[in-house]
């Protein structure tokens, strides 16, 4: 996990998904981050650099595909036997995303030791943290 430096939050899977619900209703979304885990990086989006787990995982989750259940129908028995046989499917590839990325606009607030602060005040905090990277980017040619 990881507090990008444009506020935005990169987590284990599902935190992007709960965060944009908690908006929709008007639920303040709090992250805790110790400002070690405070990134100079900016990622856009979830799928370049993030960590992939077992397939398998994904398509072996127990639960039935037609939304009725856990019954034993025979419908949720075909469904899971087409989803059962996926490596032999051309074209297809089958991915388990371990983190997603949460963006600011959906972070009320970030809690860390130094306070509680908008995840538009990550950069300043990361700046006041690492004055020195600040004092040696302009200086380039000099």
């Amino acid at each position: 996990s990881a507090l990008m430096s444009d506020g935005s939050v990169l987590s284990r899977v599902g935190t992007a998904g709960v965060a944009l619900m908690a908006r929709s209703n008007n639920v303040p979304v709090l992250v805790c981050c110790e400002t070690y885990k405070i990134s100079n990086r900016v990622q856009l989006e979830s799928i370049t650099g993030n960590e992939l787990g077992n397939p398998d995982d994904v398509v072996s989750a127990g639960c039935a595909v037609d939304g009725e259940g856990e019954g034993s129908s025979s419908d949720s028995q075909q469904n899971s036997s087409i989803i059962s046989d996926w490596r032999t499917v051309p074209n297809l590839k089958v991915m388990n995303l371990l983190y997603d990325l949460t963006p600011s606009e959906f972070v009320s607030g970030i809690v860390t030791e130094m306070g509680i602060l908008p995840a538009t005040s990550v950069a300043v905090l990361l700046r006041e943290m690492n004055p020195q990277d600040t004092n040696t980017a302009f200086m380039g040619d000099l």
